[in-house]
């Protein structure tokens, strides 16, 4: 690999070559705060030079070379130095304005214009909104790729503008002057930003520059697990005529994730999917793995299964997304899941939902295994927050392998057989659950574990039959004793508990108040509420009442309602 090393300022990197912006290379990504951190660095250092790191490169053509490395700066630098020809134009110095341009853009051997940065993404929102020296010629939607490079834009041209109407606002001199006080602060930003050095290091070709890409990082952010896998897929899959498919399927793996009202990661994203059919790996590892595995021949099955498996995986967290009216009782385990923050499970919950949308299996024994899961990890999680030295995440990445490589229905029968007898093995002691049970407590001062409450109610109140007269999703909880009587922390902590909180409509959770018990007790059964023995046949309701019907509940939990 021959590598060449060179001091450039930043205009005779302009003038000297135009920058290609290659499509395994991620979309800009630098948020404000690095964009302002560099407006600041900038004024900071007004009419000095000073080093802003390195450059690689591989040559493409005649005077034009591709970035590997450095493509978060450059861009940063180009929408500035459009951002200060903005400036210039709105004090009148087109002359200014034009002799910048012809650092963003220059004339080819055919005298034909061209852009000095080309990118292959973010195309024409960059070249019409920000490089070109006038009104675009055509309309552009601010797309995902395209919202960091507005804001950038935005930052530094209202910035600028606040510089230049401070100078404009001069009442002590005439207006000539202080358009050209403006004139030459603006003229002192441009230079600094020409003046500011980097290291341009040049490689022979393209696929030296996909080994380097692998190892280094850009300034702003760290190359991502994601980013490092689309170099990947880039290398394998090349272009045909226009359409490049390793760019717009991966594109839309990086949308479905993007689009999902839930905050996901891509990076975990692949881990799981990964560790779903293959191996179980952490993600510091998984570049290596996915490396070693995806060669040129199998790079677009990979990357299409890719593609399948990011609408399933969202779906596991989203569950307002694809999952329909009569799959609600899996959309209620996988709900319950996030109630309880594991991700554990993921990897096989991720091959169950593959087998049940590829027709391998039918929504009976995805229902079942989801069940399973859930009462698990309600005892497991919720209730005893009890903890794993690795051998839960690698059980359920090895379940998802086996159902990846099942061949019908009936092997994945057996895996979830299989799955559903090691839950039971690892069943919660009783011990350990009740005393888990009575910790979980819900009161003004201890909100935490207000969803995981009403999740408990709700599955309880179904058990028993009891009614839950108006909307579901808009029961409140309410405490049997009152917490306006909270004096201790002990008062607190029986007050809170399970045993002393129903779920009513808001109506009557307003009509309840702080009554006592006998009037909410008459309350209630006129609203048509029934109350468990233990409430029904005390006459007031005590510590040892809530204690008893905790224990009560506690032990019903268990047995019975989440009984895997």
């Amino acid at each position: 690999m021959k590598i060449e090393s060179h001091d450039k300022r930043v205009d005779e990197l302009l003038k000297g070559s135009t920058f290609v912006i290659p499509r395994f290379q991620r979309a800009y990504s630098w948020e404000a705060d690095h964009v302002s951190d560099f407006w600041s660095d900038i004024l900071s250092n007004l009419n000095q030079s000073y080093f802003i790191g390195s450059m690689v490169v591989y040559e493409v053509g005649r005077s034009s070379v591709a970035v590997v490395d450095g493509q978060q700066r450059l861009t940063t630098l180009t929408i500035l130095l459009c951002a200060i020809r903005e400036g210039f134009k709105k004090i009148y110095r087109m002359d200014l304005a034009d002799g910048l341009q012809a650092f963003i853009e220059q004339k080819d051997r055919e005298n034909k214009t061209i852009y000095v940065l080309q990118t292959e993404t973010s195309f024409p929102f960059l070249q019409e909104e920000v490089l070109k020296n006038g009104a675009p010629d055509v309309q552009t939607e601010v797309g995902r790729e395209e919202e960091a490079i507005k804001r950038a834009y935005e930052i530094f041209t209202d910035n600028i503008q606040t510089h230049v109407d401070a100078y404009l606002a001069n009442k002590e001199q005439s207006k000539e002057n202080n358009l050209e006080d403006a004139a030459k602060w603006l003229s002192q930003v441009r230079d600094t930003v020409f003046d500011l050095n980097v290291i341009l290091v040049s490689l022979d070709n393209e696929d030296d520059a996909y080994l380097i890409f692998e190892t280094l990082n850009t300034r702003g952010k760290d190359l991502a697990l994601s980013d490092l896998l689309r170099n990947h897929f880039a290398k394998f899959i090349k272009p045909t005529s226009d359409v490049d498919q390793s760019k717009i399927k991966w594109g839309k793996v990086l949308d479905t994730i993007a689009s999902s009202t839930v905050s996901l990661d891509p990076d975990t994203f692949i881990v799981h999917s990964w560790q779903s059919r293959y191996d179980f790996v952490t993600k510091a590892k998984t570049f290596q793995k996915v490396k070693s595995t995806i060669t040129a021949k199998s790079a677009k099955g990979h990357l299409d299964r890719f593609v399948t498996d990011a609408e399933q995986w969202r779906s596991i967290f989203d569950t307002d997304y694809q999952w329909t009216k009569v799959e609600k009782e899996v959309v209620r385990s996988l709900a319950a899941l996030r109630i309880f923050k594991v991700i554990q499970p993921t990897p096989g919950l991720l091959s169950l939902v593959r087998a049940y949308r590829d027709g391998v299996i039918k929504y009976r024994p995805l229902r079942q295994a989801m069940d399973a899961i859930e009462k698990f990890h309600f005892s497991f999680n919720a209730i005893t927050s009890s903890r794993s030295s690795g051998g839960i995440s690698g059980m359920y990445a090895s379940f998802g392998r086996q159902i990846f490589n099942s061949s019908d229905s009936n092997e994945v029968g057996i895996a979830i057989k299989d799955l559903i007898q090691k839950l039971r093995d690892r069943e919660v002691p009783l011990s350990e659950f009740d005393a888990g049970f009575e910790q979980v407590i819900f009161t003004k001062e201890h909100t935490s574990q207000k969803t995981l409450v009403q999740y408990i109610l709700k599955r309880i109140a179904l058990h028993e039959k009891q009614p839950l007269i108006g909307n579901t999703d808009d029961l409140t909880i309410e405490h049997l004793i009152p917490q306006s009587q909270i004096m201790t922390a002990e008062q607190h902590q029986i007050v809170g508990q399970i045993g002393n909180l129903i779920l009513v409509d808001a109506e009557t959770n307003n009509e309840l108040s702080t009554k006592d018990f006998k009037t909410k007790k008459k309350i209630l059964e006129n609203k048509g509420y029934i109350l468990p023995d233990i409430l029904r046949d005390a006459d007031d309701i005590t510590e040892e009442v809530i204690r008893h019907n905790t224990a009560r509940l506690a032990e019903l939990a268990r047995s019975i309602v989440w009984k895997v």
